[in-house]
């Protein structure tokens, strides 16, 4: 039975679905919140990249700007209480998530308007609506892990 539901969050994991709800142990919380949020790295890059080219690709900037809206849509959803720092698993989320749920749900709905902006931007084609989205997404990012993001 755990081989079995190892293997379904993997695969949940690996699709970009965060899986907290049904997670079984704070660690496959953790893991699944680790995974989205590396999707969300891997489409940053992605545009950000395409952005600094003289012809960017709007085929992978679209791509891109709907894995980030669909993986931010997640956020507010990955942290379930007992998956946090007193948990025992390493993880980078400050206690601060839990003791200030309202400014964390705001923050992470900043990030979803933020993130369907730049895929509305996206959808238009047009670079320069683009390229004002994908800083704010960034400043939505930079704004949670100032305040909810253990300091490297």
């Amino acid at each position: 039975m755990k081989k079995h539901l190892a293997l379904a969050l993997a695969a949940l994991a690996a699709s970009g679905t965060v899986v907290s709800a049904i997670a079984a142990t704070p660690a496959e919380t953790v893991a699944a919140r680790q995974a989205n949020f590396k999707q969300m790295g891997r489409a940053m890059k992605a545009i950000g990249e395409e952005l600094k080219k003289p012809a960017p690709d709007l085929a992978v900037i679209r791509t891109s700007a709907g894995s980030l809206n669909q993986a931010a849509g997640h956020v507010g959803r990955g942290f379930p209480r007992g998956s946090g720092p007193d948990s025992g698993v390493k993880t980078e989320a400050l206690a601060a998530i839990w003791q200030r749920p309202a400014d964390f749900q705001g923050a992470a709905r900043n990030l979803v308007t933020k993130a369907g902006d730049l895929q509305a931007a996206a959808g238009s084609g047009d670079l320069n609506r683009i390229r004002t989205a994908f800083p704010a997404v960034g400043g939505a990012c930079k704004g949670c892990h100032d305040n909810f993001r253990e300091r490297h």
